[in-house]
């Protein structure tokens, strides 16, 4: 069985509102910062914007568009700070 805590985490620190017509619509937060865990050298582009985040060594902090954070939150290695 598997756990489904980064998605519930990614889920909660979204903004969903609802317009006067009823439709709903979805507003990624601007930024979240992610701290790189892993010992070499990290490359990963966000899904959903294309932009390639580097990290370079253990411990180094970047941030990363509200909207290429769920896809970054499924890497091991990258720990969101917030």
């Amino acid at each position: 069985m598997s756990c489904c805590g980064s998605r519930r985490t990614s889920f909660h620190s979204q903004t969903v509102s609802a317009t006067r017509s009823g439709k709903v619509s979805y507003r990624p937060p601007a930024t979240v910062e992610f701290e790189y865990t892993g010992h070499s050298q990290l490359k990963v582009k966000g899904a959903a914007t294309g932009v390639v985040y580097r990290f370079e060594t253990h411990g180094q902090r970047l941030p990363v568009h509200g909207a290429d954070a769920p896809s970054l939150r499924t890497i091991p290695s990258l720990r969101p700070l917030r």
